[in-house]
């Protein structure tokens, strides 16, 4: 086989521009076309023949073929199942995919499902509950505040911002009725973590071949996430994302945390590769399991593989040789 046998199609949708961010913008985890011509420029550093193709419904037109393999970072809005679409198509029609199936790609996007994962492996998540219309609101009284209010299932912080965390029973009553006036309920409200931001980046399909812990700081504002969330301004603003600091921190995560996470990875089955985000205290705290991190160049994921030495395109090949070695194929 040659290197140009293999083709790739490579499945993302484009975003505008995310100069203004407020709760009404819902496409925060679809890429930007810089972002998505970097990925392609990784992929083809590899020797793939890759297609690019920005509407799932384009992928009916594939026959099933060993020599072509999906690779899937298309979001989608406005639509709670958006990510398992495209595994479903691909499961529907035998084709050779990278990343979650549905069922793992829609137990990450249920956060509260989520959780009840993580509690099966005795990984701890906040203290929450949901909020499915406005007479579940007085519930809100039962949590220790502040309290952390989003939309149950959604990503990339769609939905959330610095004013977000509430520190009062009337901010989250408001916070709440505001959510649930721009996102499909129940509206998740979580008791708020204060601690270091820290999130596992895991590739593997069957046996793990990186598993990294990586904390996150703002330059000049070490004790940042203490009393801050990770927000759409911190994550999309370009004045922001200049002041992220990556940081390797696998050896000082307690082992059985380690080993705690890698058991929860495989429980999920066809996954190929995730980041479990999370909050460290005396203890670590799941906050999101995600089952379709950003991979771009910039990403968190990417500088996962930048602190132990690797480049951008050994993490591509990592994610995707473990996939086609799983399936019996050639690696790229």
């Amino acid at each position: 086989m040659t290197d140009k046998e293999i083709t790739l199609v490579f499945v993302s949708d484009v975003a505008e521009s995310f100069e203004q961010l407020d709760l009404s913008r819902k496409d925060l985890e679809v890429s930007e076309q810089k972002t998505i011509s970097s990925i392609i420029e990784g992929l083809q550093s590899l020797r793939f023949n890759v297609i690019h193709i920005q509407n799932p419904v384009e992928l009916e037109n594939i026959r099933e073929n060993k020599q072509t393999i999906i690779l899937s970072i298309w979001s989608g809005i406005n639509n709670r199942n958006r990510r398992a679409l495209v595994p479903s198509i691909c499961e529907l029609h035998d084709l050779t995919y990278i990343g979650a199936d549905p069922y793992a790609a829609m137990v990450c996007s249920d956060k509260e499902l989520s959780k009840n994962i993580c509690a099966e492996f005795a990984i701890k998540a906040p203290k929450g509950l949901l909020i499915r219309r406005e007479d579940n609101i007085p519930l809100l009284r039962h949590l220790d505040y502040p309290l952390v209010v989003k939309p149950l299932m959604e990503g990339g912080s769609i939905g959330i911002t610095q004013s977000n965390k509430v520190s009062s029973y009337q901010e989250a009553q408001n916070k709440v009725e505001t959510l649930l006036l721009h996102y499909q309920p129940p509206i998740l409200a979580e008791e708020f973590i204060s601690g270091r931001e820290i999130s596992y980046c895991i590739v593997g399909s069957g046996d793990i071949v990186h598993c990294e812990a990586i904390e996150i700081t703002i330059e000049g504002e070490p004790d940042y996430f203490n009393d801050h969330l990770f927000s759409m301004e911190d994550k999309r603003h370009t004045d922001r994302q200049k002041k992220h600091k990556f940081i390797n921190v696998t050896q000082e995560m307690p082992t059985h945390i380690t080993q705690k996470v890698q058991r929860l990875y495989k429980a999920l089955g066809k996954i190929d590769y995730m980041r479990i985000d999370g909050k460290m205290t005396d203890d670590f705290y799941c906050i999101e399991l995600s089952a379709d991190p950003g991979i771009s160049p910039e990403s968190l994921f990417a500088h996962s593989y930048y602190t132990i030495g690797k480049d951008y395109s050994q993490m591509l090949n990592d994610i995707i040789s473990s996939r086609l070695s799983k399936l019996g194929a050639d690696k790229p």
